[in-house]
């Protein structure tokens, strides 16, 4: 019985795939992942922490950013997509598609998975 051997690929590869998919996937050590979907209620938790966060920041030379804002883990190479992350002073970007975000502050992310490979 053979198996399949799953492809790997570039981080340069991985962002050309992902700023085309329709869906949106994280990568890690040369392997691109689905996300999976979420919930009503996980929906509304975070659509209120953002509101929160961006109230408590309003005075604050930071940005908070929703799920649609890819983020580079540079000391690990995961790119993912927090369900929120917050950047201060001057966001930093990975090129000039400004998609990639390199410096958040902080980030918020629901762990969905028992895989131990991102140490988040």
């Amino acid at each position: 019985m053979s198996v399949a051997v799953k492809p790997k690929y570039t981080p340069q590869e991985y962002l050309e795939i992902e700023r085309k998919a329709e869906t949106k996937s994280e990568y890690f050590n040369g392997e691109i992942s689905a996300l999976a979907g979420v919930t009503q209620e996980h929906v509304l938790i975070i659509t209120n922490i953002i509101t929160e966060l961006g109230t408590q920041l309003k005075k604050r030379p930071c940005q908070v950013y929703p799920s649609d804002m890819r983020v580079k883990v540079s000391q690990t190479g995961l790119y993912t997509y927090p369900d929120i992350s917050v950047a201060c002073d001057k966001p930093e970007f990975e090129d000039e598609h400004n998609d990639t975000l390199l410096n958040p502050r902080f980030v918020i992310r629901e762990q969905k998975t028992l895989d131990t490979r991102y140490k988040n």
